[in-house]
């Protein structure tokens, strides 16, 4: 009993032990079921994100532009082919690179600070970027933009960049194409103001030549010079005149030479006054209302010279052959909202601005006219005055101004440029030629170096009469040799600027080198902007410019001896 017993106990423990292998292979079998849909799942998921990526590679291929996409250390996760073509690199050579192993250093650097400067703030950057390479200039337009995870967390920047050179060439080519055409303008405007400016010269003169005869037959008759001397007087007032509209020429045709500093538009137009009247038509009535004490504007003084002389001639041009009125008026303006009638691409911001406005009663300008007169080389002329207010538009553009025009067939025409108001000071006006009587006078040898001899003779009286010695050269190597033979004498110099053999700098250089603390006065007919370009701040600091008067010549003598 005992053995059966044994016998059962065995075979109920061997049953046991088989059940619960049994149980372990069922559980086996499903775990095995359970990892095989697994695999499949993932092997799906795979395949799904493999497509995706090559669904968006093909989105980034098929960008027109350059893309791209990297984790926060700057390894790129992505590129499109504008992207691989632009670095030289396919984009299986790219991928887990950074930027400092496509781009040169330079640019590399560059590129890794916006990244960082992205995932600090967590805000797009759109920029503008110049890319030398080879002697080539590129130019690209960038979008740059974090990249954020479920959380929130910026995980890396993707970007976007757009070739914009061909733009940018456009827009240099039509920068280019204004300043031709303001020089243009300019060119032909000096051609019209040559036939005023010459008829009001043939007045000065006809002044000049009378009273010199008449101060002639009274020094030769009469024992009493009074009558005499008034009449020289008016000789010496119509030849300081002529000098003041010669110095308005050289202003209005200064050429390449920009004087950006705060200046009154009221002011600029009494300067003009001169110069304008020899150039409008004699039956135009011109009428100023002139702000006083105007507050500045920041501008070039010779660009805003010709908006005024083009604006007033056009006015005058539109009265034709009838007689008219031109109205001037300068003043303030507020601007809070959009203007109506302004020409320009953008309105203006809201600020205070000081206003140029020129009215005529003329013909008035037609709907298609009105249209096209801000376009290049639009000209209702058959013999122009420039190239309409294409280059006035385009001054008054780069002042960061506007122009408002209002006009109407048989009613006239307004036309009111607005320039922005600036808080800076007016500079100090330069002194007239007219200045007070000067007791002072002088000592010692003056060398005068100038190739015109009425310029020498008339000079060398004037020195003379200042209580100077004179020796007189008329070339840069006369100047030399006579500076050799009378160096210990010699207290000052007075260069003209313009001869024939050594130039006024070439002179003035070999001078300092035989003595660096002679004073030297340079004299040119020149404006003093065009000298600049030739000598020194310090060496300008003692200029004179010509026609100088015996007053003019003594104050700057004075200034430059020190005494």
């Amino acid at each position: 009993m005992r053995e059966a017993r044994g016998r059962d106990e065995a075979l109920t423990s061997e049953g046991l032990e088989r059940e619960g292998l049994e149980r372990e292979v069922v559980a086996l079998r499903a775990r095995t079921a359970e990892l095989e849909d697994l695999l499949d799942r993932l092997a799906e998921a795979e395949e799904q994100v493999l497509g995706a990526r090559a669904q968006a590679q093909a989105l980034l291929d098929n960008i027109p532009h350059m893309a791209w996409m990297k984790n926060r250390r700057g390894v790129f996760l992505a590129v499109n082919e504008g992207f691989a073509r632009a670095c030289g690199y396919p984009k299986t050579a790219i991928l887990g690179k950074t930027d400092r192993d496509v781009w040169p250093l330079e640019h590399a650097d560059k590129y890794m600070q916006d990244d960082q400067r992205i995932m600090a703030s967590g805000e797009r950057l759109f920029v503008e970027e110049r890319i030398v390479e080879g002697g080539n200039v590129k130019w690209f337009e960038t979008l740059k933009t974090p990249i954020r995870d479920a959380h929130g967390r910026v995980t890396g920047t993707v970007g976007l960049a757009r070739d914009i050179t061909e733009r940018k060439r456009a827009e240099e080519q039509r920068q280019l194409l204004e300043r031709r055409m303001q020089e243009t303008q300019k060119l032909e405007s000096l051609g019209v103001l040559a036939g005023g400016i010459a008829h009001d010269f043939n007045n000065l003169l006809v002044s000049v030549l009378t009273n010199a005869e008449l101060a002639l037959r009274a020094l030769a008759e009469a024992e009493d010079t009074s009558y005499a001397s008034e009449r020289v007087a008016d000789i010496r007032n119509a030849a300081l005149h002529a000098a003041e509209l010669t110095n308005q020429m050289l202003a209005y045709s200064g050429r390449g030479h920009f004087d950006v500093r705060p200046v009154s538009l009221t002011e600029l137009v009494l300067d003009m006054t001169h110069l304008l009247g020899a150039s409008l038509s004699k039956k135009a009535q011109v009428k100023y209302e002139l702000m006083p004490e105007l507050p500045a504007v920041q501008a070039d003084i010779a660009q805003l010279r010709q908006v005024i002389m083009n604006l007033i001639t056009n006015a005058s041009d539109a009265l034709g052959d009838h007689a008219g009125v031109i109205q001037v008026r300068t003043g303030t303006e507020q601007v809070r909202a959009a203007l109506a009638d302004l020409y320009g691409p953008l309105p203006l911001p809201p600020a205070t601005y000081a206003f140029l406005e020129v009215s005529d009663d003329g013909c008035g300008m037609s709907e298609e006219t009105r249209a096209r007169l801000f376009e290049p080389f639009f000209t209702t002329k058959f013999t122009g005055r420039g190239l309409g207010l294409s280059a006035v538009q385009g001054i008054v553009r780069g002042h960061g101004g506007g122009i408002v025009l209002r006009t109407a067939i048989g009613r006239g025409t307004t036309i009111k440029v607005l320039l922005p108001c600036t808080d800076l000071p007016l500079r100090p006006a330069p002194a007239r030629l007219s200045e007070p009587a000067s007791t002072w006078m002088g000592s010692g040898l003056v060398l005068m170096v100038d190739d015109d001899p009425r310029v020498r003779a008339a000079t060398e009286l004037l020195l003379r009469d200042l209580g100077f010695d004179v020796l007189a050269a008329a070339s840069g190597l006369e100047a030399l040799r006579e500076f050799e033979r009378h160096a210990s004498e010699i207290r000052a110099v007075l260069l003209d600027v313009t001869m024939p053999d050594l130039s006024g700098d070439q002179v003035l250089e070999q001078l300092r080198q035989r003595r660096p603390d002679l004073k030297v006065l340079l004299c040119s007919g020149y404006a003093e902007e065009e000298m600049q370009q030739r000598f020194s701040s310090q060496d300008m600091g003692s200029f004179l410019q010509k026609p100088y008067t015996r007053n003019a010549l003594g104050t700057r003598l004075k200034q430059l001896l020190g005494t």
